[in-house]
């Protein structure tokens, strides 16, 4: 599985956003990858996302954030109706960046996805990560909050992401992220057990997106 985060750079928002999303939108027709074609997630920043699923319906388009709200006297917050209204039905949760952490988070997770989204949830150790799963998200992203953006790949830490693996056994789609910039990062990571991976800035910031999403993809062939 590869997690595309777009974030809100300059790069990845509004006409940058159509750019990017046009080319994932031509790789995942094109590639003879038949095993990766439902497994390229595109997270849009949440003012994109409208138009991004009504404009590319043969991708899979996830929110950045959802929230455990009822829809209607919620203003700024984004209900999960609302993104199922869109036809969004992936989010990521709990990001570095956007931390959900609270008492209630376990019961959040599991009544949002009663609802129908499912959630990739973020997550900056091992213990958070056993904590989490015990709400059973569709996926759970190993983080390592000062690695992100860094440049320097979590896979760098192979005792750190093995550790993480070994920990939740029986969750499905496992993560990891932060610094992942190129295959030979993706490889490793699987290498150690995980599944794929989350990233952003290696994409979004890419001198030549299109070369750089084939390299990504490449190791899941």
């Amino acid at each position: 599985m590869l997690v595309l985060n777009l974030k809100t750079y300059s790069e990845s928002t509004g006409l940058n956003c159509k750019k990017l999303l046009d080319i994932v939108s031509e790789y995942v027709a094109n590639t003879k990858i038949e095993k990766i074609r439902d497994r390229i997630i595109v997270a849009v920043a949440q003012t994109d996302l409208f138009w991004a699923k009504q404009n590319y319906p043969d991708l899979i388009i996830a929110a950045q954030n959802v929230d455990n709200k009822v829809q209607g006297s919620s203003t700024g917050w984004v209900p999960v109706e609302t993104l199922l209204s869109y036809g969004v039905e992936y989010a990521l949760y709990n990001h570095s960046e956007h931390r959900m952490y609270s008492d209630s988070i376990l019961e959040d997770i599991k009544t949002i996805q009663s609802k129908g989204v499912k959630l990739i949830v973020c997550c900056e150790n091992t213990q958070e990560a056993v904590k989490l799963t015990a709400a059973n998200p569709f996926a759970i992203a190993y983080e390592p909050k000062d690695l992100i953006g860094s440049g320097i790949s979590v896979t760098t830490r192979p005792e750190s992401v093995s550790e993480f693996v070994k920990a939740i056994p029986t969750q499905k789609n496992i993560l990891i992220g932060a610094g992942v910039s190129n295959g030979d990062d993706i490889n490793k990571a699987v290498e150690l057990g995980a599944e794929g991976v989350l990233l952003a800035s290696a994409f979004v910031k890419a001198l030549d997106p299109k070369a750089k999403l084939d390299e990504l993809v490449q190791p899941f062939a």
